[in-house]
């Protein structure tokens, strides 16, 4: 009589067969999960105010979810209501790798005392599909400005051509969406313009929604004669119900520059030996800095060549003025008719600048008139002695 044999590999089909029906007749939510999220889980509410907080729940799992959500550890006095599309809701219903947005509003009564308070807000899908969300809320009895308008480097530094580019953020803490319009109060000259992260060109004005922020980029430009100092643009975003402002600081570090020109715009002069002959210059601060002690100096042709000005140093020439000084020029008395190249300079410790100047020399034509004279005589004197002597 033959033993029998147990069908072993027949119950290993069996097995398999079994552990799929339990998998397909359970939910799907082992790929992807649930999360619920808000931009601000923390920030300043204020007692006797309703509060409201933008909610996402976001769906990274295979299958739709209907989803409950609650709130839970409210102070004593505090309510809370869900929102979608305008109605009260308790459940959040999220399609398979998709987000659904729902509101929060609480109720926080007026004689709640200052104070920090945590909630929590839930969504739960079942099966232990689920997740958590704390808000940390601070009360305040002030009330907290709708809008925020801040910027994390509001002070710049650079030199008078450069264009200052700040970044800032404006923030909408209403439960309303908001259209603010952009303005700057600067001084006149100056070119501020804002444009929003992402846009091609510049704006006066843009829409906020309802919690949200905007980065927007503000350039601001000096005039091209702006002096070395500090300068403060105020920046506004206004609403129809509320305005807020952003302090921005420029500070323009000092460039030095100076120019020395002839009062008339000539590179030539003309002078006698013998004499000094003024030639009117004028001394032109072109930087954004003021300039001090402005040294007058000269290299002339030969030793015997002299030099002199009337204000041979100016203690103070501010940024953008100018100031004229006679140099009284006298050639060398040996010097012949020519022409002779001298070279006026105009400098301080930070800057210099020199005049290239043509001097045509001339001779006195005092000793040609009595040469002139003399011959004159002489000839006379000739002309007397031969009509005198001429016929003996």
């Amino acid at each position: 009589m033959k033993k029998l044999r147990r069908p072993t590999h027949a119950i290993g089909i069996f097995a398999a067969l079994f552990a799929l029906i339990v998998l397909f007749a359970s939910p799907v939510y082992a790929i992807g999960g649930l999360t619920i999220s808000t931009p601000f889980p923390g920030t300043t509410v204020t007692a006797g105010k309703i509060s409201t907080f933008s909610l996402t729940l976001d769906n990274s799992s295979l299958i739709p979810l209907n989803t409950e959500v609650s709130v839970s550890g409210l102070p004593v006095g505090w309510s809370a209501q869900f929102t979608g599309a305008g109605n009260e809701v308790s459940r959040v219903f999220v399609r398979a790798d998709a987000t659904a947005n729902f509101t929060l509003a609480l109720d926080i009564p007026a004689d709640t005392k200052e104070g920090d308070y945590t909630i929590s807000v839930t969504a739960d899908a079942g099966g232990g599909v689920m997740d958590t969300l704390d808000l940390n809320l601070h009360v305040s009895a002030t009330a907290v400005t709708q809008g925020l308008f801040n910027s994390q480097f509001p002070e710049l530094q650079g030199g008078p051509t450069t264009t200052f580019a700040f970044n800032a953020d404006l923030t909408n803490n209403s439960a309303d969406d908001k259209y603010y319009s952009l303005s700057a109060e600067a001084a006149e000259g100056w070119q501020v313009t804002f444009r929003p992260t992402g846009a091609s060109s510049d704006v006066a004005s843009l829409t906020i929604p309802a919690g949200q922020s905007q980065a927007i980029a503000i350039n601001v430009k000096p005039p091209s004669d702006v002096k070395a100092g500090e300068y403060v643009i105020n920046c506004v975003a206004a609403s129809s119900t509320d305005s807020v402002a952003l302090a921005l600081k420029v500070t323009i570090t000092g460039n030095y520059s100076i120019q020395l020109v002839t009062n008339d715009g000539r590179l030539n002069a003309d002078a006698q030996v013998g004499r000094e002959t003024p030639l009117t210059l004028v001394v032109i601060n072109t930087g954004s800095s003021d300039l001090t002690g402005v040294a007058l100096t000269s290299s002339l042709p030969t030793n015997g060549w002299a030099i002199r000005f009337d204000q041979p140093m100016l203690d103070s020439l501010p940024a953008g003025a100018s100031q004229e000084v006679v140099a009284y020029i006298q050639p060398d008395a040996n010097a012949v008719t020519g022409d002779y190249a001298a070279v006026i300079s105009a400098a301080t410790a930070q800057a210099s600048s020199n005049l290239e100047l043509r001097i045509a020399v001339k001779t006195s034509t005092l000793w040609g008139v009595v040469a002139i004279i003399i011959i004159v005589l002489l000839a006379c004197g000739l002309y007397f002695v031969f009509k005198k002597f001429g016929r003996r």
